[in-house]
């Protein structure tokens, strides 16, 4: 993100001054934790970070620590909930394919989920706190304020239709929001009291989606490439 244009700076730095105020909620509302389950979820949500997925024909990738975002948003206070909401996507953005990114980048990277998980909680609250109806709305609401951001930089530095490439992240990302809400719902039923070892449980689940979600991504970059092959080779012979 280099020579960024006019516009480009101003969304960067509104994310990054809303990000910023919504941080500091953490240590000044910081009450007294349940540090068993507050370290046990933040430290799953480290290790999911990890379990990152590249999007086809676009620049982004997501990771799986989402269900434990969602849990802490239900289960934990708020201060918590947002102190691993960005130490996970902080973690998920120091290696990028291999490369480092660029501070601004994991900076806006950052105030974007941090946005995003702040309107998932408003909306937790305002439906109905700790029900499933609540972590639905909630999930969708995060996933409506993440990517929307998300697709307005990629058209700003990258270039393209806003809309477009934003149906496109969501066609892509909608089946794993879907299925993250499910899994923090499910472990929210079953278990009468979120204790610590509950996030640890969930956590092979979500390698496995991850790897299910590689395979399929993999497989319509192939589709793709096909057809854009079958497509020049059209092209020529409708030329010859």
């Amino acid at each position: 993100m280099t020579q960024l244009s006019t516009k480009t700076k101003l969304l960067v730095g509104l994310m990054l001054v809303l990000g910023t105020g919504i941080l500091l909620q953490v240590p000044l509302t910081w009450g007294h934790p349940a540090y068993g389950r507050f370290t046990g979820t933040l430290l799953v949500a480290l290790l999911a970070a990890r379990l990152r997925v590249s999007l086809p024909r676009l620049t982004g990738s997501m990771s799986v620590n989402l269900p434990f975002i969602l849990l802490a948003l239900s289960e934990l206070s708020l201060a918590e909930a947002l102190l691993i909401t960005a130490t996970s996507t902080l973690l998920q953005c120091l290696w990028s394919d291999g490369a480092r990114q660029k501070p601004i980048k994991m900076m806006f990277n950052v105030a974007v989920t941090l946005v995003a998980a702040q309107a998932a909680w408003f909306t937790m609250q305002a439906v109905a706190p700790n029900s499933g109806l609540g972590l639905a709305l909630g999930a969708l609401a995060y996933l409506l304020v993440n990517t929307i951001p998300v697709a307005s930089i990629i058209t700003l530095t990258e270039g393209g239709n806003v809309f477009g490439i934003w149906r496109r992240i969501v066609q892509l990302t909608f089946p794993y929001f879907v299925l993250a809400a499910g899994v923090a719902g499910l472990a929210k039923l079953a278990s009468h009291a979120f204790a610590w070892y509950i996030p640890l449980l969930i956590l092979p689940l979500m390698f496995f989606v991850q790897r299910s979600f590689t395979v399929y991504f993999h497989a319509l970059r192939e589709g793709s490439g096909q057809k854009s092959a079958y497509a020049m080779a059209a092209a020529g012979t409708s030329r010859a």
